[in-house]
């Protein structure tokens, strides 16, 4: 493959490319949302022609691909940009009508939305089929066969003896089906490549080169045969230029006729019988040369609208286009009874073909769009797409990527055009691009831009679906960002921030209560537990979600501490910004909330002094020198002293006694949850307490009776800490009573006090000789 220049710039995903284009045409009018020259959905056909060049570059070895869900199909983009053209023609009719300079013809039209909209799906068929089988003019007609003649009468004048008795014994255009005889080959393959030819200009809508061409090859009869199919125009009785000389047929109906009998007539070239097929709306010789989707539904959209015209026509003016000769009853007639079935049963009959492909071509997804586009049920193919999301996932990244973006630019576009489409059929797809988009690693500024386009109740939920889904290692400043994307296009990023933290608590909350007890300090956080603590910082961006960090904060300390997550609750504790508890007074929270909180801080404060307590007693051995054990134990009796103080402060304060009244479930739900932490921990806190200052006393004595003093506390009515002491979940078949466990330690810090009688409140040994 050929390499890129070093400085050429690398062209943008597919992603931003209608990003950009959207966000281009999102504040148009109405008018130019609709504008037949430069309208929304012609401006994302250009787009698919331009990935459609790009794509063939990459084909071609001249540009490398970059997009990782680019699959750089041609043929897709091409057929995306054909959808796009045909969405742009029959939205924008059902607002601007078509003039035709036929006026009976355009009074039809405009009476009649049901023609209009068929002759606009013939046109949009007509330019995806272009003429593909051009011949070279030849002048002259039947030349070969015009010299074999000549050569056979020279024979027969000199030898009296007939010559190629092959040939056709005439040059007009019947003899070779008239018989006997038939052209020279040169001149019927000639003739069969001229035919296919003027069928595929007639089929383009190109009547005048199909003209232009018989003309060349020198077959003015037949070029005057077709000119019967067009309309009858006198410029003297309309506003037109009078100057004009009148054209077209005044007996269509007759010409119709006549033409529709050639096309029925086997013993023709096929393409002979689907040319004048094509211009009377006969269906079956037309569908006999028709072998793709594209051919074959225009076969059957042009039948239609020539039947439905004919019949239109002969109901308004009927002295006009029906002769006195031909009862309009047979020209009706004419028509293949397939013809006058309804759009739904001519896309029926194309995904019943038999036609080898053409099944698998009639249920492509953008042949199912146009299919919608053109029965007028876009609504219910949305709704169809919606509930195969699931199922399309299992097609390869790219092609679900490329499909989910065309159907969601299709519901943006409705939007557009003030065709909304409900909520509940816009979400899941809009949804679902969002997740193409992550999964593409788009900007938040995209995700931003596409959840925007829903309700604001719905968009903030998409957005906040996003925010769920970053990576946790995501720095905390790029999550700011990404947050704050939401703000220019008409989000609340204080609703979404809320939203965010409700979708992680609903997902995670259920798993950890499942996820059993644990009790280790120093546990690393598990991914649910991080999860959780990392959601909390999506409220600690701005000033207006500060109240919901502290009240979540509070409930996540709560479940954490229910189930024994002492490091998960600590470690989000040390998350809270500086910048939200120096003003957490100023928040405008319930008392009892800011009083939760700063339980909350003390209690972990204890817990960190009662660390630094048990660091320095583990290293009384590495206290070697005089003025190392003299340093070991001033710092050791200053660290049990702040413990100390801290603990019995805690317990004297009244942990988590808080006045709140149960006035709703979620306040009795939190009334219980704080019940079941006292009960948990204040008898953790006792018997820490107590043990510290018990072991401590070997080196700090007067630490004994301190311990000894801290059930007289224990025991006070006046805080009831006994009362805590009660099982909280009990072995099966054992009942566990905390406080006999807690009364035999005393019972052994007395006995020891008893021991030690002389020493209590003096000094040990080891101590004095420091």
């Amino acid at each position: 493959m050929a390499e890129q220049d070093a400085g050429a710039e690398e062209p943008l995903s597919s992603f931003e490319t209608f990003a950009d284009a959207y966000r281009a045409v999102k504040n148009l009018s109405f008018a130019e949302q609709l504008d037949p020259a430069s309208g929304t959905a012609l401006v994302f056909a250009d787009i698919c022609a331009e990935r459609a060049q790009l794509a063939e570059e990459v084909h071609a070895g001249i540009l490398a691909p970059t997009a990782p869900l680019e699959d750089w199909d041609v043929v897709e983009w091409n057929t995306e940009k054909h959808t796009w053209g045909l969405i742009q023609l029959l939205f924008a009719y059902a607002q601007h009508i078509y003039e035709t300079p036929l006026d009976t013809v355009q009074r039809v039209l405009d009476a009649d939305p049901e023609l209009m909209e068929l002759k606009i799906i013939r046109e949009w068929l007509q330019d995806l089929l272009p003429v593909r089988h051009a011949v070279e003019v030849r002048k002259g007609y039947m030349p070969f066969t015009k010299n074999d003649l000549r050569a056979n009468k020279r024979v027969q004048t000199l030898s009296g003896q007939r010559g190629n008795e092959r040939l056709a014994e005439q040059l007009d255009p019947d003899a070779a089906t008239r018989g006997p005889g038939t052209w020279d080959v040169e001149d019927a393959n000639y003739e069969k490549a001229l035919l296919r030819n003027l069928f595929e200009y007639v089929r383009a809508g190109e009547l005048d080169k199909a003209l232009y061409l018989c003309v060349q090859a020198s077959q003015m009869w037949r070029a005057a045969s077709l000119r019967g199919a067009l309309f009858y125009h006198d410029p003297l009785l309309s506003a037109d230029d009078a100057n004009a000389a009148p054209m077209g047929d005044r007996f269509r109906g007759i010409w119709r006729h006549v033409a529709n009998k050639t096309a029925s007539n086997t013993a023709l070239d096929p393409y002979e019988r689907a040319l004048y097929g094509c211009l009377c709306g006969n269906l079956g010789s037309v569908l006999n040369v028709s072998h793709t989707w594209e051919e074959r539904l225009w076969g059957y959209i042009n039948a239609r609208f020539e039947q439905h015209l004919d019949q239109a026509l002969a109901s308004a003016t009927p002295s006009l286009f029906v002769a006195d000769s031909v009862p309009a009853h047979t020209v009706k007639a004419d028509s293949s009874a397939e013809a006058s079935e309804g759009l739904e049963s001519i896309f029926e009959q194309l995904l019943q073909s038999d036609t080898p492909g053409l099944q698998s071509s009639a249920v492509e997804p953008y042949h199912i769009a146009q299919r919608a586009v053109i029965t007028n049920h876009v609504p219910d193919l949305v709704s169809r797409i919606n509930a195969r999301l699931s199922e399309m996932e299992a097609l390869p990244p790219a092609q679900y990527a490329r499909y989910v973006r065309f159907f969601a630019h299709l519901v943006l576009y409705c939007h557009l055009v003030h065709m909304p489409l409900p909520i509940s059929l816009r979400a899941p797809i809009l949804n679902a691009y969002v997740s193409v988009l992550q999964r593409a690693n788009q900007s938040s500024e995209l995700i931003a831009l596409y959840a925007s386009s829903l309700d604001t109740e719905d968009a903030h939920v998409v957005y906040a679906e996003f925010l769920c889904s970053m990576d946790g290692d995501t720095p905390l400043e790029d999550r700011r960002n990404a947050i704050l994307q939401a703000q220019p296009y008409g989000l609340d990023p204080a609703i979404v921030a809320r939203c965010a933290v409700d979708m992680i608590f609903a997902e995670m909350l259920p798993q950890i209560a499942q996820q059993g007890m644990t009790s280790e300090w120093d546990a690393a956080l598990g991914a649910d537990e991080r999860r959780l603590v990392l959601s909390i910082d999506w409220l600690t961006f701005f000033d207006a979600t500060f109240p919901d960090a502290v009240l979540q904060t509070n409930r996540l300390l709560r479940i954490f501490m229910v189930t024994g997550r002492l490091h998960a609750a600590h470690r989000l504790l040390q998350r809270l910004p500086h910048e939200l508890l120096n003003m957490i007074a100023d928040l405008g929270l319930p008392m009892d909330q800011l009083v939760e909180l700063d339980h909350w801080r003390s209690y972990f404060d204890v817990l960190d002094k009662n660390v630094v307590v048990r660091g320095l007693w583990a290293d009384l051995a590495k206290a070697d020198s005089r003025t190392e054990q003299h340093e070991w134990l001033a710092a050791l009796r200053s660290a049990t002293e702040a413990a100390r103080i801290a603990n019995m402060e805690l317990l004297e304060l009244g942990w988590l006694h808080l006045d709140i009244e149960a006035v709703s479930e979620e306040e009795a739900c939190r009334i219980e949850e704080l019940t079941l932490v006292r009960r948990r921990y204040i008898p953790e806190i006792v018997f820490s307490l107590h043990l510290m200052l018990v072991d401590t006393s070997q080196v700090i004595p007067e630490n004994l009776a301190y311990a000894l003093g801290l059930s007289n506390m224990v025991a006070d009515e006046r805080l009831r800490l006994y009362a805590e002491f009660s099982a909280i979940d009990p072995a099966p078949g054992e009942a566990r009573n905390m406080l006999r466990t807690y009364l035999e330690h005393v019972r052994e810090a007395a006995l020891l006090a008893l021991d030690r009688h002389e020493d209590v409140f003096g000094c040990d040994k080891r101590i004095r000789a420091l």
